[in-house]
């Protein structure tokens, strides 16, 4: 069955935070009002948080964080980030190169144990830009088995290490999770330290991101929102995902306050250097998806008034987008678990809007 608009707007009670100055009020509601039709169609629910420099101009939750329990999104509500994950991983493996201990110019096979010989040419570059030309795990036909199984890294690398590469490297590019797996593998093998304890230690702790770290499908989280989909019944509950698949590229939740934390702390130059966050930020030659190229980890969008920096999140149940314009300095985190296209069309006609 369809749920009804009136329940969506029962199971979200407005929840905005107070702003400190009065004129932010039409730009909220301006704001909110983007939002508001996807949620009450029944297409979009979440949370949503928009910020200029240091000033807060939207934060809002709608919709419910479990439906059964018809218990409503808020602004804590932490929700699994798919791929917006990635750009963690790049960070991790610019500031392993600060330190030293790799090089992105080096090729993988210096980092990686037993790799095939077509690996040869790929560089850990090639991985962040997705320009290795290695297949696509997830979109292997035995991966929509796999993934609701107990599987090792190693069992995960297996299934398309063996595969002949889909492009000569750095000659193309083509999104894949199978590079960000190895650069989860890259990020163990150089620091001694597995994924979690790594981006814990040098990435949330600094910025006190204490409502982010690596989802785990048997742990119990607070805050955690459940995971939906659309059929042509209606809502319905999202596949299972086993967690400790996707690592380096989709394993974290989040909420919207931590990754506007992430986004002042990344910018603000409190993780990398400023050689570390240029590398981060240059897309390579290629194009990417929707007028965009894409960098390590990040896509950048041109346009006269400066770049846009953004990424998308898929995962079942949930979608994300994490945009950043430098040139105002904004701030736009949408968050969602209900699977579908609202995140990502939101948070660029957010974007918009701030620029207009």
């Amino acid at each position: 069955m369809q749920i009804s608009n009136t329940l969506f707007r029962s199971l979200a009670p407005v929840a905005f935070a107070l702003l400190p100055l009065a004129a932010h009020a039409q730009t909220t509601d301006e704001l909110a009002e983007i939002v508001e039709p996807e949620a009450s169609s029944g297409a979009y629910m979440g949370a949503v948080l928009v910020a200029k420099g240091d000033e807060v101009l939207l934060n809002h939750a709608w919709g419910s964080a479990n439906l059964e329990w018809q218990i409503a999104n808020t602004n804590e509500t932490r929700f699994r980030i798919g791929s917006v994950t990635k750009q963690f991983t790049a960070v991790s493996i610019l500031l392993l190169q600060e330190r030293g201990m790799l090089s992105v110019k080096a090729p993988i096979s210096q980092y990686l144990d037993d790799t095939p010989e077509a690996w040869n040419a790929i560089t850990v570059h090639d991985l962040l830009q997705h320009t290795s030309g290695i297949s696509n795990v997830t979109s292997l036909d035995e991966f929509g088995t796999r993934k609701f199984l107990p599987t090792t890294q190693d069992e995960l690398i297996a299934m398309f290490a063996d595969l002949p590469l889909e492009f000569e490297p750095g000659s193309k590019w083509a999104y894949s999770n199978s590079n960000f797996v190895l650069l989860s593998r890259i990020v163990e093998n150089v620091s001694q330290q597995n994924y979690s304890e790594f981006i814990e230690a040098n990435l949330l702790e600094p910025l006190e991101m204490q409502s982010t770290g690596i989802d785990r499908s048997a742990s119990i989280l607070q805050r955690r929102a459940s995971g939906y989909s659309p059929s042509q019944h209606g809502i319905v509950n999202a596949d299972y995902v086993n967690m400790a698949i996707p690592t380096g590229a989709g394993a974290l939740y989040s909420t919207t306050g931590d990754l506007l934390k992430w986004h002042r702390g990344l910018f603000g130059g409190a993780l990398l250097n400023e050689e570390s966050l240029s590398q981060l930020t240059t897309p390579s030659e290629h194009d990417a998806v929707q007028g965009a190229r894409y960098a390590m980890g990040l896509l950048v969008t041109d346009s006269p008034e400066g770049p846009v920096i953004w990424h998308g999140g898929g995962i079942e149940g949930f979608n994300a987008f994490l945009g950043y314009d430098q040139n105002t300095q904004t701030s736009v985190v949408v968050l969602a678990n209900l699977n579908g296209g609202s995140a990502a069309r939101l948070g660029m006609e957010l974007l918009k809007t701030i620029r207009e």
